[in-house]
């Protein structure tokens, strides 16, 4: 019988511990419907059930082979999307990385590299620079801005743009690196995040709140 992933694992609470088992079976080898349920101790009826919804959610694939005797047996695949399921160290990894970078080649570098870091975020995901904002009319402003809000939403900030007669601000509700600003804010909050927006607007601005300070969202005072 395979061995459980940690209760704490999301796996668990979104598909439930049967279905964890199986994909964990399948993240080893390919198995068949017969294999699977010899393995977990449940009939054929159920494997099928519980693969069809996995199937449906792309975590599994499925397929046929034969061995030129009888009818081909059904088999199963774990996907790239299934995988992604287990858990990850992301987080750790690159809040080690950024550590270790800093004391290799000193905050001063490390910030060179996230300034490009950032830049390249934004370009990838559609960001085109045209013209100086800060020579630019008001109006021409708050559309670039605007522009640039819906580059932020691309990426997954969830960001809206609020407009008053003295300020305009960049109001973000979640952040895409949130777990590595908790314990790397100054890197995060105060280089990576302040580099997108200085390097893809060229302009002033001020950061009023953030998710690293307790914050509920962070938000971006704009001069315009």
């Amino acid at each position: 019988m395979v061995e459980s992933i940690s209760e704490n694992s999301d796996i668990i609470g979104m598909l439930g511990k049967v279905k964890e088992n199986i994909l964990k079976e399948l993240s080893y080898s390919e198995k068949s419907t017969a294999e699977l349920s010899e393995l977990l101790k449940i009939n054929k009826t159920a494997v099928k059930e519980h693969m069809g919804y996995l199937e449906m959610k792309g975590y599994v694939r499925s397929y046929f082979r034969g061995d030129g005797r009888g009818r081909p047996s059904k088999f199963y695949e774990i996907t790239d999307r299934g995988i992604e399921l287990f858990p990850k160290k992301y987080v750790a990894f690159a809040s080690l990385l950024v550590d270790t970078l800093e004391k290799e080649i000193g905050k001063e570098k490390v910030n060179v590299i996230l300034a490009k870091v950032a830049d390249r975020l934004i370009s990838e995901a559609g960001w085109k620079e045209g013209g100086i904002v800060s020579s630019m009319s008001r109006s021409e402003k708050i559309q670039k801005l605007e522009d640039f809000v819906a580059i932020l939403n691309r990426l997954g900030y969830y960001a809206r743009l609020e407009k008053t007669p003295d300020s305009v601000r960049i109001v973000r509700h979640n952040c895409i690196f949130y777990e590595l600003a908790k314990t790397n804010k100054k890197i995060i909050c105060g280089t990576l995040g302040s580099d997108m927006i200085s390097g893809s607007l060229d302009t002033n601005f001020s950061i009023k709140e953030k998710f690293s300070d307790g914050g509920k969202k962070c938000v971006v005072e704009i001069s315009v």
